[in-house]
């Protein structure tokens, strides 16, 4: 057979193998199509199964935005305030980076071992700033001049690094221990906003905390009683709202005195502030009374009558700690006789706020912890808290003040915080 012969029949082989490909490939594509092709009837019943569920996952959507959130078990805080005149005692004040961070670390690990899990850190004592600020002048307490480092941003890491929630403490209103900024001018309202929002924004801190000093004792007698809350309210709403501006879960909490009437006077408005929305999360009424309080030539138990009060006044049930005088352990008072009678009236007092359904409690303060007056008054806290688990509960011209000395009169007036 010659060449052209076969070239033509390989052709043709070719061309016939191509034919047939194409015509699988057509039939194959047909029944495809079969299969896929869908009757009418099959296509009303997709469409019917489809609509449902998407109706109801819609429904699952919206219920989970409707319905209330189930309540939290939260573990019992017990905070300690660090005051701005025990700086120095701790070894925060005047040191290098490395001495006060190794301080500042070895200040937590004190704190966990009396069972601590947060703190109050006064970072704004008198209208200054423990931290490099753009509009306060840097704590005399804690430097003569503004150190190289941060001690805030220190303090704030080697808290969490310990698990220790903090919380950072200011006064509003106090430029020193005799001189106050006027609550009701806006410029004031301005001032403690801008240190809250430096704070709140430059900050990895867990709160904002402020305590019982709002219009000072004795002053502004002109002013109504309704005026001075307006004035106290004004400021405070704005400072929640940039607390939670900056970030939603930070709290913002207030430790008010314990006498709800003298809280009155200054203008704490404590009964709005725990009832209505956008004001704080939290409350810390300082309850530093024993319960063998002279009144009246009658001894009264004080320190329970407060609590109660405060548990009635606390209708929305907002998480409540209450502030105990571990200070006081062993002080010689004329009035307040049970501190000095007895060393267990911490233990006392916390087995009360648990029967109260309180969230906890804050100890004033941390150096009071390793004083030799308060010693038998701790270890017998510690003691208790060690061997009683608390129940989950459900939430929802400056001078240095002598503790040894400092009283708490019935009306609330604690003239030892600052």
């Amino acid at each position: 057979m010659n060449r052209k012969v076969m070239n033509r029949k390989t052709t043709t082989k070719r061309m016939s193998r191509k034919t047939n490909r194409k015509t699988i490939n057509r039939k194959l594509n047909r029944r495809t199509m079969s299969r896929n092709r869908m009757s009418k009837k099959d296509q009303r019943i997709f469409r019917v199964v489809a609509a449902s569920l998407a109706i109801m996952v819609l429904s699952v959507l919206v219920l989970s935005m409707v319905q209330k959130p189930e309540k939290v078990k939260a573990a019992e805080v017990h905070s300690v305030w660090v005051c701005f005149y025990e700086f120095d005692k701790i070894g925060l004040a005047n040191v290098d980076e490395t001495t006060f961070r190794a301080n500042a670390r070895k200040m937590y690990t004190k704190m966990k071992a009396k069972e601590c899990n947060t703190v109050y850190f006064h970072v704004r004592a008198h209208d200054d700033a423990i931290w490099p600020s753009t509009v306060f002048p840097f704590s005399e307490y804690m430097g003569k001049t503004m150190p190289d480092y941060d001690p805030l941003q220190i303090l704030v890491e080697e808290a969490h690094r310990q698990k220790i929630s903090f919380h950072a403490w200011m006064n509003p209103y106090r430029k020193s221990s005799t001189k106050v900024l006027n609550p009701g001018k806006a410029s004031t309202i301005n001032r403690v906003v801008a240190a809250v929002r430096e704070v709140a924004e430059g900050y990895d801190v867990d709160g904002i905390h402020f305590d019982d000093y709002f219009y000072p004792s004795g002053k502004y007698g002109n002013l109504s009683v309704a005026t001075k809350k307006k004035n106290v309210n004004k400021m405070i709403r704005k400072v929640y709202k940039v607390v939670k501006a900056s970030s939603p879960s930070m709290q913002f909490g207030i430790s008010p005195a314990g006498n709800v009437e003298y809280c009155h006077s200054i203008g704490a408005d404590v009964e709005r502030w725990m009832k209505k929305k956008g004001y704080i999360d939290y409350i810390v009424p300082q309850i530093y009374w024993s319960d063998n309080y002279k009144m009246g030539g009658k001894k009264v138990k004080l320190y329970t009558k407060r609590l109660k009060q405060w548990k009635s006044l606390n209708k929305k049930k907002i998480p409540m700690y209450i502030g105990l005088g571990l200070y006081r352990a062993q002080m010689r008072d004329s009035q307040d006789l049970g501190w000095r009678q007895r060393n267990n009236n911490l233990v006392s007092q916390v087995k009360l706020l648990r029967n109260q359904k309180m969230n906890g409690y804050s100890l004033f303060s941390y150096t009071s912890m390793f004083g030799k007056k308060q010693k038998t008054e701790m270890n017998n806290l510690l003691s208790y808290i060690r061997n009683q688990k608390a129940p989950k509960t459900e939430t929802a011209d400056t001078e240095t003040p002598k503790v040894e000395t400092a009283e708490v009169t019935a009306t609330g007036a604690s003239v030892e915080r600052s």
